[in-house]
């Protein structure tokens, strides 16, 4: 009769287990991470890093090398001076709708060579300096 000792009887840490213990060592780094970024992003929201806020383009508006934020002063110089600071009355002159015109000024949309060949158009009949 063979009597196997408590030590034989023992296998070695390998298949099943060694596979768990990796993947609680993973579970636990992920979620440490996880964490890390999520105190990253509330410290820096409490301290009042500044919002995310689209920019525009640097494309050239037309032929003379006007950038879309020298376009955008331009229209908001031409509204003020000429329009009473009206969105609507600027969105007649130019021919356009006055969700584009707010949009200008809001940088959700693009500017054009068209609005500003008009925008320049229209303050030299109306003796207004935009630029």
């Amino acid at each position: 009769m063979d009597y196997k000792t408590a030590e034989q009887d023992q296998q070695p840490v390998t298949g099943k287990r060694s596979f768990r213990r990796l993947g609680m060592r993973f579970g636990i780094v992920a979620a440490g991470v996880g964490l890390g970024s999520a105190l990253a992003y509330l410290i820096a929201k409490a301290l009042g890093a500044p919002a995310m806020r689209p920019e525009r383009p640097d494309n050239i508006v037309d032929d003379r090398g006007t950038s879309q934020e020298k376009a955008a002063r331009m229209l908001l110089k031409l509204r003020d001076r000429a329009f009473d600071a009206s969105d609507e009355k600027l969105a007649v002159a130019l021919g356009r709708p006055v969700e584009e015109v707010a949009g200008w000024s809001a940088t959700d949309a693009l500017i054009d060579d068209d609005v500003v060949m008009k925008a320049r158009g229209i303050a030299m009949n109306r003796g207004v300096h935009i630029e």
